[in-house]
C-alpha cells in the first residue's frame, strides 16, 4: 500500500466509523473498528515502504492503540523494536515509513529503540512504563517483542510500589486541575475526574500490582463487586461512545464536552426531551450519572491501593463500638449486616468519621451504597436520625467533605428526598461551572470556611460577621435548599422556600429557626441583585432593602449565604468588585438599622468626612482642590469612596476647563477607573462605551455627571478581559488614546479588530427581556436589559437611550456567563423621571437593539 491509497483507506475508515455511530454501535466496537482499520493501514505501509525493516524490526502498538481504544482522530502510538544487530538500511526505511504516515495526516507518537534501551527508558519515564502495560505486536519476527514482555513483567515485579505511588500522585494532580469534581458543566471526558483516564489509571495500577489483565479478575480477587465492575464498564462504554462522537463532530481529536458539543452530541445520540427537560439536559444527566460512578468506583480502588502501600498504617483494626471499627484514618464496619441491624447507623457512621477527622473505608462505603434504600419514611421520621443529621451540620469538623460523601453514597438524597432532584442536574449556561448538587455542597464548604475563621480570598467582612452567627447549621440548611427547586416549574426561590419550610418541620426546628431558613432560601438572590443592579447610594433603596431584611441578625446570615453562593458558582466568578458592592450595601443597611438615616446631619457629616479623607490623599494646593470640588455635584461626592474621589478631584483640577482622560488602578476594589472630562454633547456616554468595546475591557459600571460649569464627567469602572485589574500600562494607555480620539474628533471609533460576532448556541438560548425596576432607584428611572453578552452591546444600548432624548446618569453591568444584565438609571432632558408611556416606548426600542444579530 502506498501513501495515496493509505489516505483513501483512512478516509473510508472514518466513514465506516461514522456509519457505525449513526447506527448506534457501542463505543468499544467502534474503537476496535478504528484500531483494526489502523492496523491494516499501518502494517501494509510498513511492509510496503520498509521491507527490510519489516523482516528485522517488531512493530508494536502501545497505550490506547495497544488496548484497541482508538477514537477516529486519536494518536497512533507505536514502538519500533530494533534487534541489537539491526541492519543500517533499517534507519532509512523507518524514516521513509514515518514520512508516509505524516503525509496521510496521521498523528503518530513513536519510539525507535532496542529492547535493552526500551527497558532502560521505562526506569526513567513513568509514562513509558504505563504504555508498556498495553503492548500489542502488529508485525515483525516477534523475538524482540517477546524479550520485551519478559522484561516488562520483571520491571513491574520489582517496581510496582513505586509505579502505583506515581500513578496515585498523577491522579491527584489531574483531579486538582478539574476542581476535584466529576460534575463540571463542560467536562473533559478523557482527563477530568470521572473520565476515561480514571478507568485506565486504576486498571494500570491493578495490572502493575497483580499482573491481572482481565477486568473480571477484579471480582474474582474480591477487589470489586460484580455490580461495581458492571457500573465501571458500562460507564466506560458510554464515555467511549461520547468520545467517538466528539471526534466525528469536530473532525479532529477533541475531548472537551463543551455546550455546543453537548447539544450536537445529544442530537446525534438520539436523546429526546423528558418531563420538562431538554434533550441536552437528559443527555448530560446520563453523563453525570456515569462520570459519578467512575469517580466512585475508581475511588474505591484508589483507597484499596492506599491500604496496600501503607500496610503499617492500616495493620491494626480497633473496635470503637456500635458496629464500627477504625483502621488508620478510616472508619470501617465490623460486619456486612451492621446497617441492616440498625439503619440509623447509615447517618451515624458519617458523624463518627467527621468527629474523628477520618474518612470511610472502602468496605464501609461499599456497604453504605448497598444498604442506602434502608432510609425510608420511618427512618426520616425517627428522632435519632434528626439529631444525627443536625449534629453533622453543627460539627466544627469538616461539614463539606461529610456532606459530599453523603451525596456520593446516595445517603443525602435518601434522607432529603427533595435533594435527589438536583443530583447530577446541569445548568445549561456558562455562568454555573458545576451541577446543582455540586454547587450546593461547595457553597456549604465556602460558608464553613467563614464560620470557622479560615481566611480566604472572599469578602473580609464575612470573617468579621461570622462571630455574630449563633446557629451555623441554619445557614447550612438554607444553602442546602437554596437551589433545590432548580429545574422545577415556577420560581425556584419560592418553591425552594416552601420545600425548606417542610424539611425544617420534619427536623422539628422551632418556629423562629424554620422561618429564618425559609426566608433565606426565598431571598437568597436579593442581596446580590440589590448590590449589583440598584443605586445603593439612594437612601430609599437602602430603606426598602432594610425593611425586607428586618434586622441585623438576618442581614448577617444573608450576607454569608450570598458570598458563599457566589463563590461556589465557579472558580472565577467571585471577585473583589462584587465584594465591594456587597460591603457597601451591608454597611449602609447597618447604618439604617442603627438609626443614622433619620439624622440629616449624619449624611452631611459623611460627605464632609469623605471630602476630608479625599483631600488628605492629594498633593495639590488647597485653592486648586477647592476650585475642583466646587464643580462637583453632590451626587458625585456621595458616590465615590475617598480614594476614588481623590482621583476624580485630581482629574477635574488638571482638566483646567477643557477635556481630559485619565485612568487609575484600584487594587482594593479589583477595578480600574477610566475617567473622562469633556464638553457635554448628545450621545457622549455611548461614544465612550463604543471606544471601550475592543474586547480588551470588561465594563462593570458607568456614571455620568454634569459638572457645574456644564462639562460632562463620565467614569467607567472596568476590568481586564480576564476579570482582573489591568497590570499592563500599555493596554491602559491604548484604551485612553482611543477615548481621546473620540472626544477630540467627536466621531465614534470602531473596535480595532472589526468582526461579526457569531451567535454561540448558548447566546441563542438567552431570551431578551427589558423591564422597569421602580425599586432600584427613587431618584431616576431604572431600566433593566437582559440579553446575550455581545461585543459593543453597552454602546448600542447607550446610543439608543441617547437617541430617544434621555440622559444616562448611572449604569450597572453584570455578566453571568453568556448572559448580561445591564441596568440604566435615566432621566429625561429636563431632569425628570420617565412616565409610563416613555418607559414602554423606550423598553420596546431597547428590546430591538438588545437582540443577538442572528436573532433579527
Amino acid at each position: 500500500m502506498e501513501a495515496e491509497q493509505a489516505k483513501q483507506e483512512l478516509r473510508a475508515l472514518h466513514g465506516r466509523v461514522q456509519a457505525a455511530f449513526d447506527a448506534r454501535a457501542d463505543g468499544r466496537s467502534m474503537c476496535r473498528m478504528m484500531s483494526d482499520g489502523v492496523d491494516e493501514i499501518l502494517v501494509s505501509l510498513w511492509r510496503t515502504l520498509a521491507p527490510e525493516a519489516a523482516r528485522q524490526v517488531d512493530l508494536v502498538a502501545v497505550g490506547g492503540y495497544g488496548r484497541r481504544e482508538l477514537a477516529p482522530f486519536s494518536d497512533w502510538d507505536f514502538w519500533l523494536l530494533l534487534p541489537e544487530d539491526a541492519d543500517l538500511r533499517v534507519d532509512e526505511e523507518i524514516q521513509h515509513f514515518l514520512y508516509a504516515l505524516w503525509d496521510i495526516g496521521a498523528k503518530v507518537g513513536y519510539a525507535v529503540r532496542t529492547c535493552r534501551e526500551t527497558l532502560e527508558h521505562l526506569r526513567q519515564d513513568w509514562d513509558a512504563a504505563t504504555a508498556a502495560l498495553e503492548v500489542r505486536l502488529l508485525a515483525g519476527p516477534g523475538g524482540t517483542f517477546a524479550a520485551l514482555q519478559r522484561g516488562i513483567e520483571q520491571f513491574f515485579r520489582r517496581r510496582r510500589s513505586a509505579f502505583v505511588k506515581a500513578k496515585r500522585a498523577e491522579i491527584a494532580q489531574r483531579h486538582k486541575r478539574s476542581g476535584d469534581t466529576a460534575f463540571l458543566m463542560e467536562p473533559d471526558i478523557k482527563e477530568g475526574k470521572g473520565g476515561l483516564r480514571d478507568i485506565q489509571s486504576v486498571f494500570w495500577m491493578v495490572r502493575a500490582w497483580y499482573g491481572v489483565l482481565e477486568p473480571d479478575a477484579l471480582v474474582a480477587r474480591g477487589i470489586l463487586s460484580a455490580r461495581e465492575l458492571q457500573h465501571l464498564m458500562t460507564a466506560g462504554e458510554f464515555l467511549l461512545r461520547c468520545r467517538v462522537g466528539l471526534h466525528l463532530i469536530a473532525g479532529r481529536a477533541s475531548d472537551r464536552l463543551g455546550f455546543e458539543q453537548q447539544v450536537m452530541l445529544s442530537e446525534r445520540m438520539d436523546y429526546r426531551p423528558e418531563a420538562g427537560s431538554r434533550a441536552v439536559e437528559v443527555f448530560m444527566k446520563d453523563y453525570f450519572r456515569h462520570a459519578g460512578r467512575i469517580a466512585r468506583v475508581s475511588g474505591l480502588l484508589i483507597m484499596h491501593f492506599d491500604e496496600l502501600l501503607n500496610p503499617k498504617k492500616f495493620a491494626i483494626e480497633r473496635d470503637i463500638g456500635d458496629g464500627f471499627t477504625v483502621r488508620g484514618d478510616r472508619v470501617g464496619i465490623a460486619h456486612p449486616d451492621v446497617f441492616r441491624e440498625d439503619p440509623l447507623r447509615l447517618l451515624r457512621i458519617f458523624h463518627v468519621a467527621q468527629e474523628g477527622r477520618r474518612r470511610l473505608s472502602s468496605t464501609a462505603l461499599r456497604q453504605v451504597r448497598e444498604d442506602v434504600l434502608l432510609i425510608d419514611d420511618a427512618f426520616r421520621a425517627h428522632p435519632d436520625a434528626r439529631e444525627q443529621f443536625l449534629a453533622i451540620l453543627r460539627s466544627r469538623r469538616n461539614v463539606f467533605w461529610t456532606l459530599r460523601e453523603m451525596n456520593n453514597t446516595g445517603v443525602l438524597g435518601r434522607y432529603i428526598p427533595e435533594f435527589r432532584h438536583v443530583v447530577g442536574l446541569g445548568q445549561f449556561n456558562r455562568y454555573h461551572a458545576y451541577t446543582v448538587d455540586e454547587h450546593t455542597i461547595r457553597a456549604v464548604g465556602e460558608a464553613r470556611n467563614f464560620i470557622h475563621g479560615e481566611r480566604t480570598r472572599r469578602l473580609d467582612l464575612a470573617h468579621e460577621v461570622i462571630y455574630q452567627i449563633h446557629r451555623p447549621e441554619l445557614l447550612y440548611l438554607a444553602l442546602l435548599f437554596h437551589d433545590i427547586a432548580k429545574g422545577m416549574p415556577g420560581d425556584h426561590s419560592e418553591n425552594g422556600a416552601r420545600l425548606a419550610r417542610s424539611f425544617c418541620q420534619r427536623l422539628n426546628l422551632n418556629v423562629d429557626a424554620s422561618a429564618l431558613v425559609e426566608w433565606l432560601v426565598r431571598e437568597h438572590l436579593t442581596m446580590a441583585v440589590t448590590s449589583q443592579r440598584s443605586d445603593i447610594s439612594d437612601p430609599e433603596v437602602i430603606r426598602q432593602f432594610a425593611d425586607l431584611v428586618g434586622d441585623i441578625s438576618r442581614l448577617n446570615y444573608l450576607l454569608l449565604l450570598t458570598v458563599a453562593d457566589i463563590a461556589a458558582v465557579g472558580p472565577n466568578v467571585w471577585n473583589d468588585w462584587k465584594g465591594t458592592l456587597l460591603r457597601e450595601l451591608y454597611q449602609a443597611t447597618v447604618r439604617y438599622f442603627r438609626g443614622e438615616h433619620v439624622r440629616s446631619e449624619s449624611a452631611r457629616e459623611r460627605l464632609r468626612l469623605r471630602l476630608q479623607a479625599a483631600r488628605a490623599r492629594l498633593a495639590l494646593d488647597e485653592e486648586t482642590i477647592q476650585a475642583a470640588v466646587a464643580l462637583l455635584p453632590t451626587r458625585c461626592i456621595a458616590h465615590f469612596p475617598p480614594h476614588q474621589l481623590a482621583a476624580v478631584i485630581e482629574l477635574v483640577a488638571e482638566s483646567r476647563g477643557g477635556a481630559r482622560v485619565a485612568s487609575r488602578i484600584d487594587d482594593k476594589r479589583c477595578e480600574t477607573l477610566i475617567m473622562v472630562v469633556a464638553e457635554e454633547r448628545p450621545g457622549l456616554l455611548a461614544m465612550l462605551a463604543d471606544a471601550l468595546s475592543s474586547g480588551l475591557v470588561n465594563v462593570l459600571a458607568a456614571q455620568a455627571f454634569e459638572l457645574k460649569d456644564g462639562r460632562a464627567l463620565d467614569v467607567f469602572h472596568v476590568q481586564a478581559a480576564n476579570g482582573r485589574v489591568f497590570d499592563e500600562s500599555h493596554d491602559l494607555e491604548r484604551i485612553c488614546a482611543r477615548i481621546r480620539h473620540v472626544i477630540e474628533t467627536d466621531k465614534p471609533l470602531s473596535p480595532p479588530r472589526p468582526q461579526r460576532q457569531r451567535a454561540h448556541i448558548l447566546m441563542r438560548h438567552v431570551p431578551v427581556r427589558v423591564r422597569h425596576l421602580p425599586e432600584a432607584s427613587s431618584r431616576q428611572t431604572a431600566i433593566e436589559v437582559t440579553t446575550a453578552d455581545q461585543l459593543g452591546l453597552l454602546a448600542r444600548l447607550s446610543r439608543a437611550i441617547s437617541e430617544a432624548g434621555y440622559n444616562i446618569h448611572n449604569a450597572a453591568i453584570s455578566t453571568f456567563g453568556e448572559r448580561v444584565v445591564d441596568v440604566f438609571f435615566i432621566l429625561d432632558a429636563k431632569g425628570n423621571k420617565l412616565d409610563e408611556a416613555q418607559i414602554r416606548a423606550l423598553s420596546e426600542r431597547l428590546a430591538k437593539v438588545a437582540r443577538v444579530p442572528e436573532q433579527t
